[in-house]
């Protein structure tokens, strides 16, 4: 019998036996590549090989071939990392790479990988213990050039952004038989990635911000999350959405969260985990049994605003990583980060009270209030309700508002954004002084104060109350003194004159 005619007609008849789990994409290629004939085990075979892998974002095809596609309606990906390590036996301690010139490597190799490398090394040993990893480039394609002939276990280890889906691990012979009874010794593989859409997250209206306005209020955020697709076979093991506040926020309260328009129910299906600034919304077996691809998961939830930063712009960035500030999801262990980035953007308003002298006191015990009805360029006439912030002038001057913290600067809203940053932001308010301190004049008309973002753009105003002029006094006042002065010299330039005339008579 011709053994080497047995071992390429054993190898080639099982080629369908033997592991060669590319996720190969058939539907619309074509092939690119004829396979050398010579098999390893025939003289003048090639001594060594390659593996170019093609990553591709997609559902997963039929089973690849080894030969050189053309791929089309695919987009490729960037970035995804692939290790390759070649396999042997141990052999007196030492390990030694399957010879695939033998019918016995051949007759033994499995039908289909594990998971993981450590599962890999319970049925054989790592020639290179590290293994050779490398990344897709802009093309989706990355080569391992010059390889060994041998058996080779092949992982995806590291997948862009958004990816939910990594290929499973599959193991490559080089060289890899064909079914038209061929070799191939640079083997293509096309495996695929099923990319999540990123999650989304909005801030509620301007107006419905109204009446909201002040440190201390809330503002509402919502997030939806599109269920991302599954590689066949794959189900939901876990998905959660979180959002990591920033320190200028905190949270307040969860307002829904839903699946497909429905509500899911806290504890039932979903979890709430909260560790300081990082809140987590974790479906439970119950909620991950509902979830089908295409499907949306909303969550609505409110904060308080607890103070204005430097800049004023308070934003929640898309983040991969739950432990820094930003939001994003998670499902079967692969993080999503956010796409679009909110803001809202906070000012502070400072008042002191002066009255008109000079030097200037300081007046304590005036009361004002703040209105959000600036419009037309103006301020109205003073609202009977609906003031935003009420406060009272302290013994510096310094009004101090109420049910807020700090009592001072008031800190006040100015505007929100769904994504990205707005320029130059602003907005109006109107003060009006409700109590005057005793002995002083004020105006009945609206202070206009324009806020703008930040501890940096404090706006500072100073009200000026005259003192009120007092009642008329008897003439002995001011007025009285001065006419009893001219009558005082004229009865003196009287008598004076009487003086000098009885003077004269008594000489003459």
């Amino acid at each position: 019998m011709n053994t080497k005619r047995t071992v390429l007609g054993k190898v080639v008849a099982s080629v369908g036996a033997v592991a060669l789990a590319f996720a190969g994409l058939l539907g619309g290629a074509t092939i690119a590549q004829a396979a050398p004939a010579v098999g390893p085990d025939q003289p003048g075979h090639p001594t060594s090989g390659s593996l170019t892998i093609h990553k591709y974002v997609g559902a997963e095809g039929g089973r690849g071939d080894g030969t050189e596609q053309t791929i089309t309606g695919k987009d490729p990906l960037e970035g995804a990392e692939f290790t390759i390590w070649q396999l042997g036996k141990t052999d007196g301690g030492t390990c030694k790479a399957l010879n695939l010139s033998t019918y016995e490597a051949w007759n033994n190799l499995p039908k289909s990988a594990p998971k993981t490398i450590a599962e890999v090394q319970n049925t054989f040993c790592l020639v290179n213990a590290t293994g050779t990893a490398q990344k897709t480039g802009t093309n989706g394609e990355t080569k391992f050039s010059n390889l060994a002939l041998g058996f080779y276990y092949v992982q995806e280890t590291d997948a862009p952004a958004n990816i939910v889906s990594k290929t499973a691990p599959f193991y490559v012979s080089i060289p890899l038989p064909h079914k038209t009874k061929n070799w191939i010794y640079d083997v293509h593989a096309y495996p695929k990635n099923q990319k999540g859409d990123a999650p989304k997250k909005e801030i509620n209206a301007d107006a419905d911000q109204s009446g909201k306005v002040t440190v201390g209020s809330v503002v509402e955020w919502t997030i939806t999350q599109v269920v991302p697709a599954l590689n066949d076979g794959e189900t939901y093991t876990s998905a959660s959405i979180w959002d990591h506040l920033p320190d200028s926020l905190e949270y307040d309260k969860t307002t829904e969260v839903s699946y497909d328009g429905t509500a899911l129910t806290l504890d039932t299906d979903y979890k709430l985990v909260q560790a300081g600034q990082n809140l987590t919304w974790k479906l439970t077996d119950t909620g991950l049994g509902k979830l089908a691809a295409g499907k949306t998961i909303t969550v609505k939830f409110k904060t308080k605003v607890t103070k204005v930063t430097d800049s004023g712009d308070i934003e929640n960035p898309p983040s991969d990583n739950p432990d820094n500030p930003g939001y994003g999801s998670e499902f079967n262990g692969n993080k999503i980060p956010g796409d679009t980035t909110p803001h809202t953007y906070w000012g502070q308003l400072v008042i002191n009270k002066t009255d008109n002298s000079t030097p200037a006191h300081k007046l304590a015990g005036a009361q004002f209030k703040v209105f959000d009805n600036y419009k037309n360029g103006a301020c109205p006439a003073l609202p009977a309700t609906g003031e935003v912030a009420t406060g009272t002038s302290d013994a510096d001057g310094v009004v101090q508002w109420a049910n807020v913290n700090p009592t001072n600067p008031l800190g006040l809203w100015i505007a929100n954004s769904a994504n990205g940053p707005l320029t130059n932001p602003s907005k109006h308010y109107c003060v009006y002084e409700t109590k005057v301190p005793a002995g002083y004049s004020a105006s009945a008309d609206g202070i206009d104060v324009e806020i703008k973002p930040g501890t940096q753009n404090k706006v500072e105003k100073t009200v000026v109350n005259p003192k009120k002029d007092g009642p008329d006094l008897p003439l002995t006042g001011a007025g009285g003194v001065l006419l009893l002065s001219i009558i005082g010299v004229g009865l003196v330039a009287g008598g004076v004159t009487i003086a000098v005339v009885s003077r004269r008579k008594n000489q003459n």
